[in-house]
């Protein structure tokens, strides 16, 4: 499917992380991703729902990738939003799941 020439795999490559981009927004493969992440880790949402019962779903879907250990340039090029935007969201979920100043979102959001 992908060449191996340098140029070709490029375009190759960025064409089907554009395919996964748009297949994951997309609500049908949201909920799949969703059947499948509450198989693997039940009531994970349940708490947060708990914790704040005002969560997005942008959120929540930025909560759950983090929750499967993806690094932020993976998040970012997968739900198709800047590294920066990413950083803004961070601190926002932080503020919204009452962590303290100083305290890791990652390690947070993996102890649930």
């Amino acid at each position: 499917m992908i060449k191996s020439d340098g140029r070709s795999y490029k375009k190759e490559l960025r064409s089907l992380l554009n395919k996964i981009n748009q297949n994951f927004n997309k609500d049908a493969y949201w909920d799949d991703f969703r059947r499948i992440f509450e198989e693997i880790n039940q009531d994970f949402f349940h708490q947060l729902q708990l914790i704040n019962p005002g969560l997005s779903a942008t959120d929540i879907k930025f909560i759950s990738l983090i929750k499967l250990n993806m690094n932020t340039p993976d998040i970012s090029a997968l739900l198709g939003v800047s590294i920066d935007s990413l950083r803004v969201s961070r601190y926002r979920l932080r503020k919204k799941l009452k962590l303290e100043q100083g305290a890791s979102l990652t390690a947070f959001i993996q102890s649930l």
